[in-house]
């Protein structure tokens, strides 16, 4: 069985989605990529008829899976509030640039498995921090990663091997952000380091430099 495609859309308080543009991009971009099929109008209704029927007044969290076949299955929950400027670290090992599935959001994510085995056990971290097989900044397990050197902001290429997330793409469509090739010295010598992601935006996170996994 083929991997699913995943989406995971912010639903706000008052039932706005404003990445939605970006989601269905993706996915649309993704399915034309891996030769699944693409339902547009289908995944567009799944969507809308979900959001409408949560409550107003907190966000929430959809997520998306599209088979290969077409078929759409959607869930939802609450969206807990996230900690100021959360904590984050790097991880062990090293993600390969080459992997073609690293450029798609699917259920297929074996390389991330230790850590988020980690990330369950240890809630007080947000994500941890991959660098690729050169020793290049990448991404988190879950979110993309920014740093600021002389106060401009840069994002690792897709190249480097990073996902392609939807609230980075609206920060380069905003150009508030620039991609480059990041190293961990970069890492170290940052002004400030973000992540970002479709659920929590792009916000400031607290590094630490220890490998936090034995």
């Amino acid at each position: 069985m083929r991997p699913r495609l995943i989406e995971t859309v912010r639903v706000a308080a008052d039932g706005g989605m404003p990445l939605l543009p970006w989601h269905v991009e993706r996915l649309a971009r993704s399915c034309a990529a891996l030769g699944y099929r693409w339902p547009a109008e289908r995944v567009q209704r799944a969507v809308a008829r979900a959001a409408a029927g949560l409550p107003e007044g907190q966000a929430h969290r959809l997520r998306l899976e599209l088979a290969d076949d077409g078929a759409v299955d959607i869930g939802h929950a609450v969206l807990p509030p996230l900690p100021e400027r959360p904590r984050v670290a790097l991880a062990p090992g090293r993600l390969d640039s080459r992997q073609p599935l690293l450029r798609h959001k699917t259920t297929f994510r074996p390389w991330y498995a230790e850590a988020a085995a980690w990330l369950d056990a240890h809630p007080d971290h947000f994500d941890l921090i991959y660098l690729n097989e050169r020793g290049e900044c990448c991404e988190g397990s879950r979110s993309n990663l920014y740093l600021r050197l002389d106060g401009r902001w840069y994002t690792p290429p897709l190249e480097c091997g990073a996902l392609p997330g939807v609230q980075r793409a609206a920060l380069l469509d905003d150009e508030a952000v620039e991609e480059r090739v990041l190293t961990a010295a970069d890492l170290q010598a940052a002004d400030a380091v973000r992540l970002s992601n479709a659920l929590r935006g792009w916000f400031d996170v607290k590094l630490h430099e220890a490998s936090p996994i034995a």
